[in-house]
Parts: structure tokens; C-alpha cells; sequence
């Protein structure tokens, strides 16, 4: 009995000492975590296993989250499965993340289907941030898109735009032309030859055409659902048919690039300095005796092609579409540009490149086109590399952040509430920061975002110069069909078809 005594006096005391040191470190954890709990971004109440992915069904993404962020704020936490989404759509977030905080967002998320079409991560725009990715930007930048090529971009542009313009001339009178079309195969046609050579396959030897190809590649780049999901992303992705969709794509795709690398290796011999193109100093920087300082290897040129061919053609067709689209919807617009292109240029047998330097209004009409239809809607997704502040909230590592273009370009609270409207008279006096972000910012923005407008300003002035533009079947100019339709690119759902009228000077 004494024994039990003592025992139960022991637990007692021993309870009480362990009574008190808990009441005492109780406020030392509440203190402690109000220090260290993040205090995150507003979001949208979870559902189990899915997040906030009911959130997107039946609307597009860039339109779905657009929405949200007019309740939860500029900056909005997402969940797709167990995957944080940090979602921007304000100038002000827009400029943390791409300015302030760039050297923390500048990264990429990791995804299968980008693993694979890009050699394991050897490309640019998609690849996460490493000296290897910013040594490859800086070979396109200098060998592609910079100034040791652009004499003979603007040859070849000039070029294509000529056959354009004698196609449309000699067309069938009040037959309407499909734009896209039109646009695909000059933009392809610049492109290809500057970056392959005038010898560039039209299309591959087997499998699906040029633009499947190309479409595909750019689809399966986009992500899929597995990626959000780490423990039955693979089940998901096998089910759902992607993991075989993606082997197609790369092997269709691997298959076109192999074919213009082993071209230019047949031919490598016999070609002179002046008619080298993009691949063939690809080449040259792979041989040992380079001197560059960086040797590339084949997955870094197959890489670079790939770059060009999803990130060279289709933005510049779609802003081209949309711009022509909007032209014509406009009436007021379309007559302004014509008056100013013409009354600049006079009449002459070709638009020269340096005419399109007095066009103002026109460079404010491709300006306003990107306002409104930026090609990607929610750019390409940067990751977080470490724990940084945004607006006043914790943004942890790992977290993928989406910037809302489009939303920002159409945002009525700094536009105004025309800011649907297309009129490209705004920019006479608004000085654009981050108020429309088309090409993004910082380290990771768009290497084409000098070359890119420029091209779309030369190919409009050369349309409206020569032709008047009519929509077809007797519908109103207004009531064109402007729905969109794309995740990673943005376009328009339904092909824009006009009727062009070769222009009278004489009238």
C-alpha cells in the first residue's frame, strides 16, 4: 500500500510538473508560429484530391481565372490536385514577378511531356533556369534573331510578302481568302528558310503534316494533367491516353528535326559563308574547333530547332489573324490605317521596310492588337526557387506562378471602360510598363519581343496597302466571329476568311 502511495504521489507531481511546463511553453508555440506561419495568398475553398480544379471546367483557363481573381484579388493561390498556382493578374503583381522578384521566378515548373520534347531539358522557353538554358538563349538571340541575320530576314521577308501580294492580286474577284492559311504559309515560309535554308522540307517525308506536327508539339508542351498530381500522375497520364499521344508527338517530331540536321550534314561541304543559315552555324558550333567557348551537342541544336519551330511560327500567325480581324471589324480603324499607309508610302511598286517608321497609327494598332489578344494568355509558367513575398503574401518554393495576360490587357481599372474596345488611339499618350505583358519580362522573356511586332507591322502595311478588305456572305463588319479557342496559344476559333479588292489609285 505504501508503495502504491508513493507511486501515485510520484505520477501526480510528475503530471503537475508536466501541467505547468506545458502551460508555459503553450504561449512560447503560439508566439513562434505567429512569427513563422506563411501568410499566403487568398484562394478558392479546396475540394479533396481535386483542389480548385472543378473551378476551370467548361471555361477557358485564362477566362476562368480572370473571374476568380475579381473576388480573390490580383494575388490568388490555386490548387490544381496537391500543385500550389500562384495566380497574378494585376500591373502592379505582374512587375514583382517578372522585375522585383525575377531572379526568383525565373525559373520553369518540371513536367513530363516537357522532359521529353525538349532532350531532357535543353531548350529555352521551357526549360528550368541553369547557365546551360541562359548559353543557349544567348546562341538564338545572337545567331537567329540578332543582327548578323537580320539583313537576310528582311530579304526573305520582303521576298515571301511579294509572292503574297501577286497571289492576292490575281485571285477571283469576291472570293473570300482563308487569312490563317495565308498567314501560316508566309510566316512558315520566312521562318523555315532563315532558320533551314530555301531548300527546307515543305513537309515531312512521312507521318502527319508540318502543322499537326507542329500543333501537337505545342499542345503536349502545355503540360498535362498527371504533372499536378506526383503520386497518380502516371496512372492518370496512362488512362487518359497522354503518355501515348506524347511518344507519338516526340517521335514525329524528333523524325522531322533528325531529317533538316541530316540534310544540312550532307550539304555542310559545299555551302559558302553569305548562304549559311541557322543550322549550319548550329553545326559549326557542335564541331571541336569551334570558338565560341561552348560546344553544342546534338540534343542542344535538335533543343534550338524546336525552339524555332514552336515559338517562330504560330505567335506570329495568330497576332497577325487577330490583328486583321480586329481591322476589320473596325471600319473607322481599317480606313485610318489605309489613309496613313498609303498617303506615307505613295505610289510605288513595293512597300520598303523603312516606310513602316513614319507609320505610327499602324504600330499602335499591332500594339493594341497585343493588348487584347496576347498569344499566350497565361504565358509561360515560372516557378518560385525560394521563399519570397508578393504583394504583401509568403510565396513558398515550388510554387508555379501564372501570369494573366490576358486579363491584364483587358483590365477596365486601368484601361477604362472601353477596355474591350479595340482602339488603338489609347497608346498616343499612355506609356506602356506592365500594364500589357504579350512577351513577359526579366530573364525570360520572349527573345523575339523586338522582331516580332515589327514583322506583324511590315506584312499588315503591305495588306492594307494593296487591297481593300470586305467581311464575306453580308455579314456586318461588327458581328465577325471573334470566339477563341487554345491554352498555350490563343486562337481564333474560326479561320477569319476576307474578300480583298485589288486597290484603284486612279479612283
Amino acid at each position: 500500500m505504501e508503495i502504491f502511495s508513493i507511486f501515485l504521489s510520484w505520477l501526480l507531481t510528475t503530471a503537475l510538473v508536466l501541467f505547468m511546463f506545458c502551460m508555459f511553453l503553450h504561449p512560447l508555440r503560439s508566439n513562434r508560429s505567429s512569427i513563422t506561419a506563411p501568410k499566403l495568398p487568398p484562394n478558392p475553398p479546396n475540394l479533396p484530391i481535386i483542389g480548385n480544379l472543378h473551378k476551370l471546367i467548361g471555361k477557358p483557363r485564362h477566362q476562368a481565372l480572370w473571374q476568380l481573381s475579381k473576388e480573390y484579388g490580383p494575388v490568388m493561390l490555386f490548387y490544381i490536385g496537391s500543385k500550389p498556382y500562384l495566380i497574378i493578374s494585376s500591373p502592379a503583381m505582374a512587375k514583382q514577378v517578372l522585375k522585383t522578384q525575377d531572379h526568383v521566378f525565373c525559373s520553369r515548373p518540371l513536367s513530363k511531356a516537357v522532359k521529353r520534347l525538349t532532350y531532357n531539358y535543353m531548350d529555352i522557353a521551357f526549360s528550368p533556369h541553369s547557365d546551360h538554358q541562359r548559353e543557349m538563349r544567348k546562341i538564338l538571340v545572337s545567331e537567329f534573331l540578332g543582327p548578323k541575320r537580320a539583313r537576310w530576314f528582311n530579304h526573305v521577308l520582303v521576298t515571301e510578302i511579294e509572292t503574297m501580294v501577286r497571289a492576292l492580286g490575281s485571285h477571283p474577284p469576291n472570293v473570300a481568302v482563308n487569312l490563317n492559311k495565308l498567314f501560316l504559309a508566309l510566316v512558315k515560309g520566312v521562318v523555315c528558310k532563315v532558320a533551314f535554308g530555301n531548300n527546307y522540307r515543305q513537309q515531312p517525308n512521312k507521318g502527319p503534316s508540318w502543322e499537326v506536327v507542329v500543333d501537337e508539339g505545342l499542345e503536349m508542351l502545355g503540360g498535362s494533367l498527371g504533372d499536378s498530381f506526383p503520386w497518380v500522375g502516371p496512372f492518370i497520364d496512362q488512362v487518359s491516353g497522354s503518355t501515348s499521344m506524347l511518344e507519338t508527338c516526340f517521335t514525329n517530331l524528333d523524325t522531322y528535326i533528325e531529317s533538316i540536321i541530316d540534310d544540312h550534314k550532307n550539304q555542310i561541304a559545299e555551302v559558302i559563308d553569305d548562304e549559311k543559315d541557322f543550322v549550319y552555324t548550329l553545326l559549326e558550333l557542335s564541331s571541336e574547333d569551334n570558338t565560341s567557348g561552348h560546344r553544342l551537342t546534338k540534343e542542344d541544336i535538335k533543343a534550338l530547332i524546336l525552339d524555332v519551330l514552336t515559338g517562330g511560327v504560330d505567335t506570329t500567325v495568330v497576332t497577325l489573324e487577330w490583328a486583321m480581324s480586329e481591322i476589320a471589324r473596325n471600319v473607322r480603324v481599317k480606313q485610318k490605317l489605309q489613309t496613313e499607309i498609303r498617303n506615307n508610302t505613295g505610289r510605288k511598286p513595293k512597300i520598303d521596310v523603312l516606310d513602316i517608321t513614319k507609320l505610327t497609327y499602324l504600330k499602335m494598332a499591332v500594339k493594341e492588337t497585343l493588348r487584347l489578344h496576347a498569344p499566350a494568355p497565361l504565358m509561360i509558367p515560372h516557378e518560385c526557387m525560394s521563399h519570397c513575398q508578393i504583394g504583401g503574401y509568403d510565396v513558398l518554393p515550388g510554387t508555379t506562378a501564372l501570369i494573366n495576360a490576358w486579363g491584364i490587357g483587358r483590365d477596365p481599372s486601368i484601361w477604362g471602360e472601353n477596355a474591350a474596345e479595340f482602339y488603338p488611339e489609347r497608346f498616343e499618350k499612355f506609356e506602356v510598363d506592365f500594364e500589357m505583358v504579350p512577351f513577359g519580362g526579366g530573364r525570360r522573356s520572349c527573345p523575339a519581343m523586338n522582331t516580332a511586332p515589327a514583322t506583324v507591322e511590315f506584312v499588315l502595311a503591305n495588306l492594307l496597302y494593296w487591297f481593300d478588305w470586305e467581311v464575306p456572305d453580308g455579314v456586318k463588319n461588327e458581328d465577325l466571329n471573334m470566339q477563341e479557342e487554345g491554352t498555350l496559344v490563343l486562337r481564333k476559333k474560326v479561320p477569319l476568311c476576307l474578300v480583298p479588292t485589288n486597290y484603284n489609285w486612279d479612283d
